[in-house]
């Protein structure tokens, strides 16, 4: 409850509202180095790409063994470590539209084998005109490099993703090049990437130690860099290889194995990737595109209406931004779907908090931002998900979220409705507060604006 006034006339809260129901005061954002951010956010890529979790992870772990195996020098191997964890940053952004159109789900596109040939991706899809999908699976590299160029990563990172769907025959895309006119970066991610999805297909480690040389063999010399391919099988020799495969702390060990260079941690490249990954997130809907941002301004003016000190707001911020990462593992057409969603859907949309907490909870210092974003869709009466929580049990800075994500849902175009005036968005906020809402937080929020 509001028990004081701050200099300015703004409402201040009592330490025991700011803790409810943590145990202290939130700190400031934690800075972070960009193989942290890259190695949690990639999580969030497996979910977009229907890959099991840590997909991204493991291909990294092969490929940075094999830019060592090679002696790659510092530039390239750094493009090979980040290139491999973000390799797939530009699914999203090539899918959502025609996956929305054609009523299908990423995994369809891009779940299979990497190098998946055109021929066969037309076998496996019913469409008569599948132009637009081949559109989308030959764009994701070129988008992928522009996403890593905006996450201010060097440009060798983002050139070995442009091509790490080039084919050693010459017959892959986007430009058709071949062999070692391939940039050996987008070589080493591309025999990486391969390799791991033959691994995942098996039925066990030892099985997948056993047919790794002859599942790959038909890819060299035609997808893939014979003498990469030789190097991975020599490495996969090793028991110490299969074991760091699959031990369960594998970001630990590419946090060991991370570029020397990068060491320096940086509250602005937390903020940078954070601002990237939510327009990601917000590709998935369409009507959605902008929609994080909103919400981020919005819960930043509520938490500064409240007189949160400067750190305190900067997470909520954060935390506004990526509330939604989970949206990445929900397919764009139940995004987008304007009638009401099955339950089987239903169920699939709730799990998005759960995602978003998963990959927040892989950032050091994030657990509290994780905490929050878990519980936006809880309610104070109870009434929400995922664990029907009510008024007490919900920190203050859920109920910041959820008031700013429902005030930038409703003045926005929405895939049955047109966005509405703020004036229209307030009376609606007006009559969810005790219910959906956190009443106060409501009336703050609309003196704010």
């Amino acid at each position: 409850m509001v028990s004081e006034s701050h200099p300015s006339g703004r409402p201040v809260l009592t330490l025991d509202e700011l803790a409810r129901p943590l145990t202290h005061r939130p700190e400031r954002l934690h800075a972070l180095t960009a193989s942290e951010l890259a190695v949690a956010f990639s999580l969030g890529l497996d979910l977009a790409e229907g890959k099991a979790v840590g997909h991204a992870q493991r291909v990294c772990y092969i490929a940075t063994l094999l830019a060592d195996a090679l002696a790659l020098d510092a530039p390239a191997r750094n493009a090979v470590y980040f290139g491999a964890l973000l390799h797939d940053v530009g699914v999203t952004l090539a899918a959502s539209d025609i996956c929305r159109v054609a009523g299908i789900d990423e995994d369809t596109i891009f779940g299979p084998a990497p190098l998946k040939s055109v021929e066969e991706l037309r076998a496996d899809l019913t469409f008569a005109d599948l132009s637009a999908v081949v559109d989308a699976v030959q764009q994701h590299s070129l988008l992928g490099a522009e996403t890593l160029r905006a996450l201010d990563l060097p440009d060798e990172v983002a050139a070995g993703v442009a091509a790490h769907h080039e084919r050693w025959d010459g017959f892959g895309f986007p430009a058709g090049t071949a062999g070692e006119a391939i940039p050996l970066e987008a070589r080493v991610i591309a025999v990486a990437d391969t390799a791991e999805s033959l691994i995942a297909a098996e039925s066990s480690s030892l099985a997948a130690r056993r047919r790794l040389a002859p599942a790959i063999g038909r890819y060299v010399a035609v997808t893939l860099d014979p003498a990469v391919v030789a190097r991975l099988l020599e490495l996969g020799q090793s028991d110490e290889f299969w074991l760091g495969l699959y031990a369960e702390d594998m970001p630990d060990t590419l946090h060991s194995l991370r570029p020397p260079a990068d060491s320096r941690k940086s509250r602005k490249r937390v903020l940078r990737f954070a601002e990237v990954f939510a327009d990601i997130a917000d590709a998935k809907g369409g009507h959605t595109v902008g929609h994080s941002r909103r919400t981020a301004d919005g819960a930043q003016k509520l938490a500064e209406a409240l007189a949160l000190d400067a750190g305190h707001v900067e997470m909520i911020r954060i935390a506004a931004l990526l509330h939604d990462i989970g949206l990445l593992g929900v397919p764009a057409r139940i995004m987008s779907k304007p009638d009401i969603l099955s339950v089987t859907e239903m169920q699939v949309m709730r799990q998005h908090p759960a995602n978003s907490e998963m990959v927040l909870q892989a950032l050091n210092g994030f657990e509290e931002i994780a905490f929050w974003v878990a519980r936006h869709h809880e309610r104070p009466d109870g009434k929400g998900y995922p664990e029907m929580l009510t008024g007490d049990e919900l920190p203050l800075e859920s109920r910041i979220l959820a008031v700013a994500d429902v005030y930038s849902a409703l003045t926005a175009e929405r895939a049955h409705r047109g966005a509405l005036l703020p004036a229209d968005a307030t009376r609606i906020l007006l009559g969810a507060a005790g219910t959906q809402l956190d009443p106060e937080l409501v009336r703050t929020f609309i003196a704010a604006l």
